[in-house]
């Protein structure tokens, strides 16, 4: 459906719903909607991605389909959201599954010559068990994965930027403290995917979400301990099973691979998803199986993983974490105001 037409679509939903206003109770979106008179795009993108997508409102809509007015709220909001993701990221065009395993066998590939360049030995063994940088130099490491990183932050930056410019306007107010308390606590627990009450309209969905946020939490925490003990500290790798990057990271990655999987198999089968799983697997393999000769190969699938899931993550749903979150802020600000 042409832009034009999904806005129109979503302004006469909504329409009704403002008159209606069965849901008010439901979640943040219809308190918000009921302070809009004149719905601009800004607004409708605004609820939109305050809309945790939980269904609660369907269900108890009078009006949904085969009603003639077939109102269906998620559906809309899915449409505006996805618009979303196209109109703030740049380039705007989103990599689907078969472009991501392209790119991460091209990436693998990469990586296995440099390792061959740097090594004389094809997928070679690390004659420390687990040392990584027999395998693939320290700068190189931080190439391949910094240099997507960097990118994702500058591409998820601006898109955050332009996302509250318009939805409300002045960016000083995203670094004064007043509501981040409440918008930090509400997505820490996936508050409004609570809907009415009843929970997410799809069995087990926000508690998968949850799983997998605190895992890639976990190894965000296990990448900075690492970093840490290696730049800081002067300790070099492989850290011990009992270390902090070891114990969660593989906790981390164990969330990860459980929380993943129970969105995989709800229908939640996106190509960064696809990226996360290999990432967190990989991991996982690569530890265990760090005193083999499995190791090296591993260790570039796991690099590559990473690489890959960076480089792909402002092109793909991860991007709608954001873009929920200052919607969420911007609600707060909001009701702060009244």
């Amino acid at each position: 459906m042409p832009s034009d037409d999904l806005f129109a679509e979503a302004r006469r939903q909504l329409t009704i719903c403002n008159s209606c206003r069965y849901c008010a109770g439901y979640c943040p979106v219809w308190p918000a909607l009921e302070l809009q008179t004149d719905l601009e795009r800004a607004d409708l993108t605004h609820l939109a991605n305050l809309c945790h997508d939980c269904g609660d409102c369907l269900s108890a809509c009078m009006y949904a389909p085969p009603h003639e007015f077939a109102v269906d709220p998620p559906k809309a909001f899915t449409a505006v959201r996805e618009d979303t993701y196209r109109r703030y990221t740049w380039p705007h065009r989103a990599p689907g599954r078969a472009g991501t395993g392209i790119a991460f066998a091209a990436v693998f590939l990469v990586l296995a010559l440099l390792s061959l360049l740097f090594t004389r030995r094809p997928l070679v063994v690390a004659r420390s068990a687990g040392d990584p940088y027999e395998i693939l130099p320290h700068t190189q490491v931080l190439l391949a994965v910094g240099a997507p990183s960097v990118w994702a932050l500058a591409v998820l930056g601006r898109a955050a930027l332009g996302y509250w410019r318009d939805i409300h306007g002045p960016v000083t107010d995203l670094f004064r403290p007043r509501g981040w308390a409440a918008t930090l606590t509400q997505a820490a627990r996936l508050r409004h995917m609570t809907g009415g009450g009843a929970g997410c309209e799809v069995p087990g969905r926000r508690g998968f979400h949850l799983v997998l946020l605190y895992g890639f939490g976990l190894c965000v925490l296990s990448t900075t301990a690492a970093a840490y003990l290696q730049n800081v500290l002067g300790t070099q790798p492989p850290f011990g099973y009992l270390s902090i990057p070891v114990i969660s990271g593989s906790a981390g990655g164990i969330a990860m691979i459980v929380g993943g999987t129970g969105l995989w198999l709800r229908g939640g089968g996106t190509g960064f998803l696809w990226a996360l799983l290999v990432l967190a697997a990989s991991g996982m393999l690569t530890l265990l199986l760090r005193e083999t000769v499995a190791f090296g190969p591993l260790l570039l699938l796991h690099v590559a993983a990473v690489a890959v899931a960076f480089a792909i993550s402002p092109y793909t749903k991860f991007t709608h974490w954001i873009f929920r979150l200052l919607s969420m802020h911007h609600d707060n600000l909001e009701r702060r105001k009244g």
